[in-house]
């Protein structure tokens, strides 16, 4: 008898427990869209006309700092080091000593070279003596055309032999000079590859000089600013490593565009006397671009992307209709538009969410 009433009272328990839990779904899940009555109210915007603004539309993009002047600094001559005065991080001065190869054997070489000049001009007077001789004796008849003839080439080659002498001479002299190797401009040695006592053969690098008084940001600008930037133009110039900003000039720009990353280069000058910057630095650049003036604008918060797509609702008799839109610049919170809006539209900025094509709106002011 206990066993059947107690099977009783769980049963009950178990149905008012299935009682409960529907009631809970019925009544007690919370709302997760609008129901077909609130559907029905119209829903709540706060709308602005479309305004007529003047833009000087900016844009931000990147670059590398390079130095103004850059160059490898390579033995002329043969030889081993024999001096080298600078290293690494180095302020040179234009005709700073840079190094000198071992001139010995290029002072012997000159002076086997002038000796080669003057007996030349000994052998060359000689020859000259020669045919002057025998060009008197064939005009006395004493000598015949054959023998005028043979001193007037001996004397010829007498001469381009010393025209040779003299140009090895000078060659020699050359060597002798290219010895001694000084900074073509003022900069800092950044790059040292040779030692003193080590061989180098013309043309080996021996150091890396870079010119830092100015700098250069090089910069790849999307195509779509094309015909928009020009030389001499200012602009802004922020690196990591300061918190003020730099001014900058264009000094270059590329009039071709990359065909496969559709930006062409742009150079902007930086100064930079005290060589607070250094070449290879990571710079933001800023670019002001001609103003603009009487343009349709809308506020940013109007305008809903989607697909790749920009689109706004405008407000008509009280029902929104989506329009696409093309945008331009941002400025102070609004954006350009360029197509799809009437000047007298009047566009949604708050209680985007939930609208419909179509769909009835209440203006709240």
């Amino acid at each position: 008898m206990i066993r059947k009433v107690d099977t009783i009272c769980l049963m009950t328990i178990l149905i008012l427990m299935i009682f409960s839990f529907s009631a809970c779904n019925q009544s007690g899940v919370p709302k997760t869209s609008e129901t077909a009555s609130e559907k029905s109210r119209p829903h709540p915007v706060r709308t602005e006309k479309v305004r007529i603004m003047d833009f000087e539309p900016k844009f931000q993009t990147t670059g590398t700092l390079v130095a103004h002047r850059e160059v490898n600094v390579r033995a002329l001559v043969s030889g081993s080091i024999e001096k080298l005065p600078v290293d690494i991080g180095a302020r040179l001065d234009e005709g700073s000593l840079l190094f000198q190869i071992r001139m010995v054997d290029y002072q012997l070489a000159l002076e086997q070279a002038e000796a080669n000049v003057e007996q030349a001009g000994v052998v060359l007077k000689d020859r000259e003596r020669e045919w002057r001789r025998m060009e008197n004796l064939y005009n006395e008849g004493s000598a015949t055309e054959q023998m005028r003839d043979q001193a007037k080439s001996a004397f010829e080659q007498a001469a381009a032999a010393l025209k040779l002498a003299i140009a090895s001479k000078n060659a020699a002299l050359q060597a002798l000079k290219d010895c001694t190797v000084t900074s073509p401009y003022g900069g800092v040695v950044t790059a040292k590859f040779i030692d003193v006592g080590e061989f180098v053969s013309r043309g080996d690098p021996v150091l890396e000089i870079l010119d830092l008084k100015i700098l250069n940001a090089e910069i790849e600008i999307p195509e779509r600013y094309a015909g928009q930037i020009h030389e001499d133009q200012p602009v802004t110039l922020k690196v990591i490593t300061f918190d003020e900003p730099f001014e900058g000039l264009v000094t270059a720009v590329n009039p071709k565009i990359d065909p496969a990353s559709r930006t062409f280069l742009v150079k902007v000058s930086i100064p930079n006397q005290d060589r607070k910057l250094q070449s290879g630095l990571f710079c933001s650049v800023d670019f002001s671009l001609p103003v603009q003036k009487d343009q349709m604008a809308i506020p940013r918060q109007a305008i809903v992307r989607d697909e790749g797509k920009s689109k706004v609702w405008v407000v008509q008799n009280d029902h929104v209709t989506s329009k696409i839109i093309r945008e331009g610049p941002n400025l102070n919170g609004f954006v350009m538009v360029l197509d799809g809006l009437d000047e007298s539209d009047d566009v949604v900025v708050e209680g985007i969410g939930g609208l419909t094509e179509g769909r009835e709106v209440r203006r709240n002011a």
